[in-house]
């Protein structure tokens, strides 16, 4: 009888819960507003679809460019998963940052193709409208995205955006279909741009099942221009973001960024 009880409750509560779904983001973007700086937030493009960005100055007499961060879908812009940590610590190398709050929909566990091509569409012209705002058009261009946003980011047509990055960065990227998760193996390791591919020794396990078929087929493609690393250690960990954000930092001056 408490079972039935509680079933009864639950279809009550679920319009609710499907509303509070669809409201996530705007929760989300009230939550930044709330508990950071107002010089920090921006709302980018049309006043009927805007796009949160959280930016920061580099903070060194010059400017080496920008960084664009691009979250998993799960998280946001200031998450404590590596993206909040990095718009923070590459201020003070020379790099402005821009961290973008997610508002298209996490992928589907089982991916469907006309779920994807929608995302991906809706991905595209969000970063269509970051790459053209003046305000960080300055120096270089590095994007990276993590996770799931990793996957959108390797089938972007370049020629159908404002601007190419001069180097891109995957941090733990994966997609939950295997087929696709494999699909994203060979694409990131075809890119004709710099590829910096970063995974942890405990990520989940959609990316340590092809990572190392990523450096395969990098090698299969004699792409010289991809590296790897796997971090040891949690990402949550401060001292593992500090070994992310010193492989990052280090490849970039590699490239001479």
């Amino acid at each position: 009888m408490q079972f039935f009880g509680f079933v009864a409750l639950l279809l009550l509560l679920l319009p609710g819960l499907t509303a509070a779904a669809v409201t996530q983001s705007n929760w989300l973007q009230a939550d930044l507003q709330h508990y950071l700086p107002d010089w920090e937030l921006r709302l980018i493009g049309e006043a009927s679809d805007r796009l949160l960005v959280i930016h920061r100055e580099a903070m060194t007499p010059y400017q080496h460019g920008t960084l664009v961060l691009l979250p998993d879908p799960s998280q946001h812009p200031a998450s404590p998963r590596q993206i909040n940590f990095l718009r923070h610590a590459m201020n003070q190398h020379g790099w402005s940052t821009v961290a973008v709050l997610p508002n298209y929909p996490a992928l589907a566990n089982a991916a469907a193709d006309s779920d994807d091509d929608e995302t991906l569409s809706l991905f595209q012209q969000q970063l269509q409208l970051v790459l053209s705002q003046q305000a960080w058009q300055a120096g270089h261009l590095v994007i990276l995205a993590q996770g799931q946003s990793g996957y959108l980011l390797s089938q972007l047509d370049w020629g159908q955006q404002p601007r190419q990055p001069e180097a891109l960065v995957f941090l733990s990227s994966y997609h939950m279909d295997p087929a696709s998760n494999r699909e994203l193996a060979q694409r990131i390791s075809r890119q004709t741009i710099p590829v910096l591919d970063l995974a942890h020794h405990r990520d989940y396990l959609h990316i340590t099942s092809t990572f190392e078929l990523r450096r395969q087929w990098s090698h299969r493609h004699a792409n010289l221009l991809y590296r790897q690393r796997l971090i040891t250690g949690h990402a949550e960990l401060e001292t593992t973001q500090q070994v992310m954000y010193k492989e990052v930092y280090g490849w970039l001056s590699y490239l001479g960024l």
